[in-house]
């Protein structure tokens, strides 16, 4: 097993898939029987909208999009998102914008990155190619269903083989709404996938003291939000039937509601008027 760090251009990928599709006898039954070369095309394709994005995080989508555009795995080779992306750092030319870590929004060197490993994982999914790592976020995403979601960062990585016959090639782009992965290769079975939400985590709620704020005052800091159980399937299709495998099992934990409440005393001044004085009523 090899691990991918090279990308070709277009042509010479194409020649690639061309030359080994002529030359290998390891395709389709019925193509081989018949005398013919398997096609080489569109197998897998996916995209998650990233369009209300700050400025900092479409940067950053754009600048991983463009390491992994036009990577080719031949047969067996393993992809590997942190060492074909690289570090996300400021000198590299990566932004700060809004990540998760330890369960909670921050801002972060590379924000958005995620999104772009996340429609990978789907496409390569899409594609019946096989992963051997990914990690799920511990915060539900807005851009994925749960259970498909791939987190990486510098501990965490997201890797799949090109378990195929044929090389297969990555296509890659972000057009400032949509990231979108294209897999050309030899096609194979046709496969879809499902989410599954089992349990949904109800979030609790903080009071916290501010004496910024008047006594009996509540401000919501933050809205918060549920966290859930999710399961994701794999269903294959071919011969008539439908095969679902489970291939992962998540939880997402809940964000608490965070509630101001005042304790300032109350000012003399600052109580409410008294109606019966100052106003003039006529008559």
């Amino acid at each position: 097993m090899r691990f991918i760090f090279v990308k070709k251009t277009l042509l010479s990928t194409l020649l690639t898939l061309f030359i080994v599709c002529c030359m290998s006898s390891v395709f389709d039954d019925n193509s081989v029987a018949r005398g013919e070369s398997p096609k080489v095309g569109l197998i897998a394709s996916f995209y998650t909208y990233y369009g209300d994005s700050g400025e900092n995080r479409k940067h950053n989508v754009a600048l991983a999009v463009s390491k992994i555009d036009g990577t080719v795995l031949a047969p067996e080779e393993e992809f590997s998102f942190n060492d074909v992306v690289g570090p996300r750092r400021e000198e590299r030319g990566f932004k700060t914008a809004y990540i998760i870590q330890d369960g909670q929004f921050v801002e972060g060197v590379g924000g958005g990155v995620c999104q772009v490993s996340t429609t990978l994982y789907n496409a390569v999914l899409l594609a019946d190619l096989t992963v051997t790592r990914v990690q799920a976020h511990s915060l539900p995403v807005g851009y994925v269903a749960p259970s498909f979601d791939a987190m990486v960062s510098s501990g965490s990585d997201f890797r799949f083989v090109n378990t195929l016959s044929a090389p297969v090639t990555i296509k890659m782009s972000a057009d400032g709404k949509y990231v979108k992965c294209d897999v050309y290769g030899v096609a194979g079975r046709k496969i879809s996938r499902r989410s599954e939400t089992i349990e949904i985590l109800e979030c609790e709620t903080i009071y916290r003291d501010d004496d910024t704020l008047l006594f009996g005052q509540e401000v919501v800091e933050d809205s918060g939000a549920n966290g859930l159980r999710s399961r994701g399937y794999l269903q294959y299709e071919g011969g008539g039937k439908v095969v679902t495998r489970l291939i992962r099992t998540d939880f997402y934990a809940p964000q608490p509601k965070v509630v101001l409440r005042g304790t300032k005393p109350m000012n003399p001044t600052e109580s409410a008027p008294n109606m019966g004085e100052n106003t003039n009523l006529g008559g």
